[in-house]
């Protein structure tokens, strides 16, 4: 599951990852260049209330779940040119936001990290700064999140919380 595309191979330009399942805590998780959570993690918050579910700038961005603890799910959807919103399945909540990598190095990050026994840890290495350091374009979609509000997902029942991130270089 997850297994990235071979660049070599043709058709190779968007690169669909996952599902993955992850660790959710806080009622956040975290894009970030470094593992510096406590740089971060209050100072885009309030940002991201602001379209209720993601904000982002340089080297970080955090996003909203429903549940305050628990897995959910996420697939990274990565492009070298703007990628539509996604329409495959009833996203509840859809956002884009830009970010800038400075290291050309992002990854997935929960305030409590990888769950090693339940985590897919391949989450947590997909590189979404795939272009390098620069400017990106990201969009988040959500489903679920009204489900489990500000509850627990348990272990034993079906995950409830689903995300898609798009992600492609831009120029500016």
């Amino acid at each position: 599951m997850g297994v990235p595309p071979d660049p070599d191979l043709p058709g190779s330009e968007q690169m669909l990852q996952g599902p993955y399942r992850f660790a959710v805590a806080e009622n956040q998780f975290y894009l970030l260049e470094d593992d510096d959570l406590d740089r971060v993690k209050n100072r885009t918050v309030s940002a991201a209330g602001n379209n209720g579910l993601v904000a982002g700038g340089v080297d970080h961005a955090v996003a909203l779940a429903g549940i305050s603890a628990g897995p959910a799910m996420i697939s990274f959807d990565l492009a070298p040119d703007p990628l539509a919103a996604d329409s495959s399945r009833p996203w509840e909540d859809v956002a884009a936001f830009d970010y800038t990598s400075t290291l050309g190095v992002t990854h997935l990050a929960t305030a409590m990290g990888p769950d090693e026994e339940s985590d897919d840890l391949e989450a947590y290495e997909v590189n979404l700064a795939f272009n390098g350091p620069g400017n990106y374009r990201m969009r988040l979609h959500a489903q679920g999140r009204t489900l489990h509000p500000d509850g627990v997902q348990e272990e034993d029942e079906p995950i409830a919380e689903h995300y898609l991130l798009q992600v492609w270089p831009t120029t500016s």
